[in-house]
């Protein structure tokens, strides 16, 4: 029985990163992988420990992904921000992003299990963007991985509702981020004092 449920996680894994979430109905995702709804219930209990399964598979593969690609250096929050919105254009990894952000997206609507799993992946990115920055003196740090998270997310969205959208907004950004970083007073790109 549990290899034929790592079976069904890892095919629908695959189909959820291709097509997204909404194709996690049980009668769809049966039809898709050859099997019937019953036989899904059977394997995992209920419709939600199987999207939750299903998304554990794939937050396992993007950490697998993640770490490989990872050069281990933290970096200032504009430099890293660039690396990251590159990333929603990689072929290998955007759909990844595209996936939790229709996760985060379901969870702030309060869907279940998604209410459920949206404030682990939040704490599980902003943990994980904390430990690639490098500390900035003089500064305090909180916040600043929410930001950039909330940035991303937002670069997600905008790509999944017209791609190429924002192709050109990670120079500005990755300037915009780390000049406030650098303890400047100046209002990005006005000349301005705070």
């Amino acid at each position: 029985m549990r290899s034929r449920k790592v079976q069904f996680t890892s095919i629908l894994a695959d189909l959820a990163l291709e097509e997204g979430i909404a194709t996690l109905g049980l009668r769809g995702m049966a039809a898709k992988i050859g099997t019937s709804d019953r036989m899904l219930i059977y394997y995992f209990g209920t419709k939600d420990q199987l999207i939750v399964d299903v998304l554990e598979q794939v937050s396992t593969r993007l950490s697998a992904l993640l770490l490989r690609i990872n050069d281990g250096a933290r970096s200032s929050p504009g430099q890293f921000l660039m690396r990251v919105l590159a990333m929603v254009h990689d072929p290998e990894i955007a759909p990844f992003m595209k996936l939790w952000t229709e996760v985060i997206a379901r969870s702030a609507r309060g869907e279940t299990p998604y209410d459920r799993i949206g404030p682990g992946a939040v704490k599980s990115w902003t943990d994980w963007i904390d430990s690639k920055l490098a500390p900035s003196p003089g500064h305090t740090e909180t916040g600043r991985a929410a930001a950039i998270l909330s940035i991303v997310e937002g670069a997600v969205l905008l790509e999944m509702a017209a791609p190429g959208s924002t192709k050109d907004v990670a120079c500005f950004l990755s300037k915009a981020l780390n000049a406030d970083s650098s303890g400047s007073d100046e209002v990005i790109g006005t000349g301005l004092k705070r």
